[in-house]
């Protein structure tokens, strides 16, 4: 089955699900949410804004949004010197848990938000090239990737797409004769099954993203999602770059 085909129905969300899709379906809402992440800290709107490229007038109001439905925290600064405190935004404790893959004190795990942000994508009109975009929107955050400068080989370009999926938990394995990669686990699986176009397409967009950074001969072809399932095996398939 192709990522064109997988587009699978998903139950009519909740009105409290509702507003955090909504929330969630701005880029820029994504890319502060990102950053606050990154940073693993507070910031205010002037800094967040700029992380972006917003102005913090723009930046305080996509904040706020994220802060009305549970994803962000809003707090004052704590400061004895003169001046008016900052307002400082943060990552909300279960929201950090759920994007670090851990359960979170609140007993919310990572798959929740995945599936949330998956629904919301499902019921975009043009669901596999949403999932591509959403996909090399992760590849650029994807900072703790260090990406070799030189021109590299087919084989070495394979191992750094190795490498990333490793690091990611696809448990992959290079197969160079047929210039593909073998997933043998997916972290996301539960979700996969159930909006497997968007998770699909959305892992097939990092990987193009990231391997077209690259001064490499191949490029990301496709990805055949779950071509057996117990056990589960996926093909990540490369291609000589034209």
């Amino acid at each position: 089955m192709s990522l064109m085909d997988a587009v699978a129905p998903v139950p009519a969300p909740a009105s409290g699900q509702r507003a955090t899709y909504r929330a969630l379906a701005g880029e820029s809402r994504q890319a502060l949410l990102a950053a606050l992440h990154q940073v693993g800290g507070p910031l205010d709107a002037v800094e967040a804004g700029a992380s972006v490229g917003l102005h913090p007038n723009t930046a305080r109001v996509h904040l706020e949004v994220l802060c009305s439905v549970g994803l962000v925290e809003r707090r004052t600064e704590d400061r004895s010197r003169r001046g008016r405190p900052r307002v400082l935004y943060e990552m909300a404790a279960p929201t950090r848990s759920l994007l670090d893959g851990r359960a979170g004190e609140a007993g919310v795990s990572y798959r929740e938000l995945a599936r949330l942000l998956a629904q919301q994508l499902s019921a975009l009109p043009d669901v596999p090239n949403e999932a591509l975009r959403a996909g090399r929107r992760w590849a650029t955050v994807l900072s703790h990737v260090a990406l070799p400068t030189q021109r590299l080989s087919a084989d070495e370009t394979m191992a750094v797409a190795v490498d990333l999926l490793k690091q990611l938990g696809f448990e992959p394995e290079p197969d160079r004769v047929a210039d593909r990669i073998v997933l043998h686990h997916c972290p996301f699986r539960e979700v996969a099954y159930e909006s497997r176009a968007v998770v699909c397409g959305i892992h097939l967009g990092m990987l193009k993203a990231t391997v077209e950074r690259l001064d490499s001969p191949l490029d990301v072809a496709g990805l055949e999602p779950f071509v057996t399932d117990e056990p589960v095996a996926c093909i990540v398939q490369l291609a000589v770059r034209e």
